[in-house]
């Protein structure tokens, strides 16, 4: 659509306004009028709006328009009819014995408390329909609640129809992606193929392992302990949040050595894990020798969801070096994992922006480098909807007081849906600092910092703005503020 009224123009102006044999120029507004005619018709197909062209026409009645401004009129339409030019029906279908009847839709990576990003979809008779229209082809997901999570499908949003079929697992739904577009088929294609090499395999394993659950017998008599022990702590009570980190720690750690499951569990995750270890790699080759956008898009879903752990990234970043660097190059896609990329970055010993925006707890737009530039700072990322980002700044307080005259600033960043909460928690937990606020993501502050999905970050930046530390620890942070400050 954009090069035909590009066309259009160049056409038009050739017409209207002469060639090398001249052209009376007095035929302008006659001309004009038609070529409005014809961009009515297809533009209120396009997104429906006819004022432009009623507020021209009454323009070109006038008589006395010129080059200059038609020129610039059309270049106006052209821009408008280059945007939304994807247009996806969505059909679901959803199987008797489906409890849930409400299921939400949002751009993949999309936070949950971005409500003007999140639609939600009603079932009706078994069956619900969706028409989403976007600027470009990008990965799209329907879950159970956006909220507290559950199952979820992700889909391309092409010209074309999708098709979602929703059917019960055990107490949940079954979200899966029957049919879609192009790219989304391509996808498809090799998730067939690939269930019939190892879906057999995959699902003997499956079986084995529901039943030690449904006998439960999967866990370890020391992971029941460390699970028991985490029950006790209160997770809304900050005082809670280091005892309750440094349990999940352990937990994790666990259940990555495996010591977290008994011996007949911890033979079936070995089992799967090497199933996936075939599964991944024939995926890999298979992409490799087919590329599609889906492939591109799914990467950057994992890379979004290890949040800003570098050693968990680091392979989604090879396999798109490797493999989609240089597919589908006007994709904005290939910008967000540079960004993504960069946030990694910022570790100790790597320099720190040297510029970015956020705004006062009033909307006024702050240069948030001019804060911390030539300073030993802390840079503190958290929210009012935060608890653990809470629980590390009030810890800074006193780090804060004690060395504050010597030189140190904390530069505070507030990531809000909800400016009176904001306030509330700057009164509750009463900082010493101003804080900065990015509402609504409008300054996209946590993607730079590669945590779009996570939570809050303590960063501590030196004068010559070099990262000295990462920890959210205050008792780790204070000898190296001391040292940057020079003290004894």
């Amino acid at each position: 659509m954009l090069a035909f009224w590009r066309g259009l123009i160049l056409v038009f102006e050739r017409t209207a306004f002469g060639d090398a044999s001249g052209t009376d120029t007095e035929s302008v507004p006659r001309l004009f009028y038609h070529t409005l005619t014809i961009f009515n018709a297809i533009g209120c197909h396009i997104w429906g709006k006819t004022y432009v062209y009623i507020n021209i026409e009454q323009l070109t009645k006038q008589g006395n328009m010129n080059k200059k401004i038609i020129t610039t009129l059309l270049l106006a339409l052209v821009a408008i009819t280059g945007q939304a030019q994807i247009k996806c029906h969505v059909i679901g279908t959803v199987a008797d014995g489906v409890e849930r009847q409400t299921f939400y839709v949002a751009q993949q990576g999309t936070t949950d408390n971005d409500d003007a990003k999140w639609t939600e979809v009603n079932v009706k008779d078994g069956h619900f329909t969706l028409d989403i229209v976007a600027d470009t082809t990008e990965m799209y997901e329907i879950i159970e609640d956006r909220w507290q999570g559950g199952h979820f499908a992700l889909f391309l949003v092409e010209n074309d129809t999708v098709r979602i079929t929703i059917t019960p697992e055990d107490d949940d739904a079954r979200l899966e992606v029957a049919s879609g577009g192009s790219e989304q088929e391509k996808w498809l294609t090799m998730q067939r193929m690939s269930k019939e090499l190892f879906g057999q395999e995959a699902k003997v394993i499956e079986c084995k392992l529901d039943s030690l659950y449904d006998e439960d017998c999967v866990y370890s008599e020391a992971y029941r302990r460390l699970m028991e022990e985490r029950d006790t702590y209160d997770r809304a009570n900050p005082d809670h949040v280091h005892a309750l980190e440094t349990i999940y720690a352990r937990m994790n750690s666990m259940k990555l050595d495996k010591s977290a499951y008994s011996p007949e569990a911890r033979n079936l995750m070995l089992a799967d894990d090497s199933l996936h270890a075939q599964v991944d790699a024939w995926t890999k080759a298979y992409k490799a020798d087919h590329p599609m956008l889906y492939g591109l898009l799914y990467l950057e879903a994992r890379m979004l969801y290890a949040y800003d752990d570098v050693n968990e990234v680091q392979p989604y970043l090879d396999e798109y070096h490797q493999l989609y660097e240089n597919l589908f190059p006007e994709h904005p896609v290939h910008q967000r994992i540079a960004l993504k990329e960069r946030g990694l970055r910022l570790q100790p010993g790597q320099p720190y922006f040297d510029d970015y925006e956020a705004a006062t707890a009033d909307g006024e737009t702050v240069s948030v480098g001019s804060l911390y530039r030539g300073r030993v700072a802390i840079i503190n990322m958290w929210g009012s909807w935060c608890g653990p980002c809470r629980a590390h700044a009030k810890a800074l307080i006193p780090i804060y007081e004690k060395y504050h005259d010597a030189g140190l600033t904390v530069v505070a960043i507030a990531r809000e849906w909800d400016m009176d909460s904001f306030r509330r928690a700057m009164e509750r937990d009463q900082y010493p600092w101003t804080s900065l606020v990015d509402y609504q993501d409008r300054y996209g502050v946590w993607e730079k910092h590669a945590n779009k999905n996570g939570s809050g970050k303590i960063l501590l930046i030196d004068r010559d703005g070099t990262i000295l530390s990462t920890s959210t620890d205050a008792e780790e942070l204070e000898p190296i503020i001391k040292k940057a400050l020079n003290i004894e």
